[in-house]
């Protein structure tokens, strides 16, 4: 079994991807009172060293590279993570990233926040289905498909427990390595994430073989969209206020950008954890609330 996108969908691979470490630009410091975002942005691109950082991860294999890879030690065995669906089912877990910054810094802190979620699954028993989007198309990973069930069974619980933290931190670099991979458009946002959660769940479950039971979504993003006038969060000259935030939201579900995650747990990670400032982060913080009140019942 091989790690590599699955190009079916989108024609590329992560291999055939620019591995920049180029930020999405967000918004400016206030402005007076109103603490207004400023619109002159541009965005940061990292120096030489950080470069070259990035091109030695990709001409690593799975297990300390990139996917689709199959240098050294070779791509990710995920199937050595993986048991047989019971036929009661098993719950998905839906990690959805939205790639503002793909240095390595970033990759670790959205590997850290994952990581409680991915050893929950491989206790438990969930299939694991990923989309990341950097503002551009949609890339998914095979490793993390939504098609096999993964988890870690032993005999001996302390052999269980040791071995499924090795599987965790596996599994938790390799979802390093697809943010670093991922390439940064200048503008973009997490509206196309968000709207596709129900296609997603929708195509998990029409796989053969699967029976999701409970859904579970985490979201990776700082809620600062960019760039684009038609995109319901676009910040951009956004006022740091909860009205502002209101409207934004009400705007994304009337004009079905964003729809009701239905019975789905919505959890937001990323939010505040960046180099946004106050203005920024008291936006982002407004906007979360407000998509929690429409997106699902049971969101944080």
């Amino acid at each position: 079994m091989t790690c590599d996108v699955e190009a079916a969908r989108n024609g590329r691979r992560w291999t055939d991807r620019a591995r920049t470490a180029l930020a999405r630009p967000r918004g400016g410091r206030g402005t007076g009172p109103e603490r207004r975002f400023g619109t002159d942005r541009r965005a940061r691109v990292a120096g030489v060293a950080a470069a070259a950082m990035l091109a030695t991860t990709a001409l690593a294999g799975c297990n300390g590279g990139l996917l689709g890879t199959a240098k050294a030690s070779g791509p990710l065995d995920c199937g050595k993570y993986e048991e047989k669906t019971p036929e009661s089912g098993a719950p998905l877990l839906l990690v959805l990233l939205d790639v503002s910054d793909n240095s390595p810094a970033t990759a670790q802190r959205v590997e850290a926040r994952l990581q409680p979620y991915l050893d929950t699954a491989l206790k438990d028993g969930s299939f694991i289905r990923l989309v990341a989007s950097g503002g551009g198309p949609m890339t998914y990973s095979d490793c993390f498909h939504g098609d096999r069930m993964f988890e870690i069974k032993r005999n001996n619980s302390r052999r269980a427990e040791k071995d499924r933290t090795a599987a965790a931190k596996a599994l938790g670099t390799e979802v390093s390595h697809i943010v670093q991979a991922e390439k940064v458009n200048p503008a973009g946002s997490v509206t196309g994430l968000l709207g596709g959660i129900n296609d997603e769940v929708t195509s998990a479950r029409s796989t053969p073989g699967v029976k999701v039971t409970d859904v579970t979504v985490l979201v990776w993003t700082d809620l600062l969209g960019t760039g684009q006038d038609a995109d319901c969060l676009n910040t951009e000259g956004k006022t740091a206020s909860p009205s502002i935030a209101e409207g934004l939201v009400k705007r994304c579900f009337e004009t079905g950008q964003i729809a009701s995650a239905g019975a789905a747990k919505v959890r937001f990670l990323g939010v505040n954890e960046g180099t946004a400032d106050r203005p920024q982060q008291e936006l982002a913080r407004y906007l979360r609330a407000e998509l929690c009140r429409r997106i699902s019942s049971d969101c944080s």
